[in-house]
């Protein structure tokens, strides 16, 4: 006849399963405990290719220190060529600028005719703005400047959301589809604390 520690071991390893079944069990339920949180999925940044042509019709606002600029943007793209009209809040024509990968050539609302390589330093001597055509002709759509270094995070569907690239600090929101292309409806872009610049599409168009 067994001994009474020997019938009390053998319920040990009997229970031993039993234990840790149930320890695996309440595990499984740990999500359902008020208060837990699991981790956030992992969300990864999806660029999508540039549309090789758009147009867009939004407002643009500029802010550099105590001085600041807003009115209406027209944008279009067509395979390297871009047009810009920037207006007032009225609607009267400010600049009209047309470029190309050789320059950009701007006239101003006097009719002047100015031209330069960069049209960041061209805007800024003819109008007073700091605006950052350069980087802009891409993050309008999205994208980063290629041939830029930069560093991006993802929104949560995986879009850019937050870019930092030459010297800029960029957030993208208000996406929308365009025939399948992820355009944002709204961009920040800030450098140092006093410049800030706005842009806020009203209407996309693609070929």
């Amino acid at each position: 006849m067994p001994s009474v520690s020997c019938k009390w071991l053998a319920i040990k390893l009997l229970r031993l399963p039993l234990m840790a079944l149930l320890v695996l069990v309440g595990m499984s339920g740990c999500s359902h405990w008020p208060g837990f949180k699991p981790e956030p999925p992992v969300v990864e940044l999806r660029l999508p290719t540039a549309p090789a042509a758009f147009r867009l019709e939004g407002r643009v606002a500029v802010k550099a220190g105590e001085e600041s600029f807003s009115g209406g943007l027209t944008w279009q793209r067509e395979s390297a060529r871009e047009e810009l009209l920037l207006r007032t809040p009225l609607g009267q024509g400010i600049a009209e600028l047309r470029g190309d990968a050789v320059g950009m050539e701007l006239k101003d609302a006097k009719g002047r005719l100015f031209f330069a390589t960069d049209a960041d330093a061209l805007v800024k001597k003819t109008l007073g703005l700091e605006l950052p055509l350069r980087g802009l002709a891409w993050w309008v759509v999205g994208l980063p400047r290629p041939g830029a270094s930069y560093r991006a995070t993802p929104d949560a569907d995986g879009h850019l959301g937050t870019l930092e690239q030459d010297g800029w600090q960029i957030m993208f929101s208000r996406y929308e589809l365009q025939q399948g292309q992820p355009l944002p409806g709204k961009l920040v872009a800030r450098r140092d604390e006093a410049l800030e610049v706005r842009v806020v599409v009203d209407t996309w168009e693609l070929p």
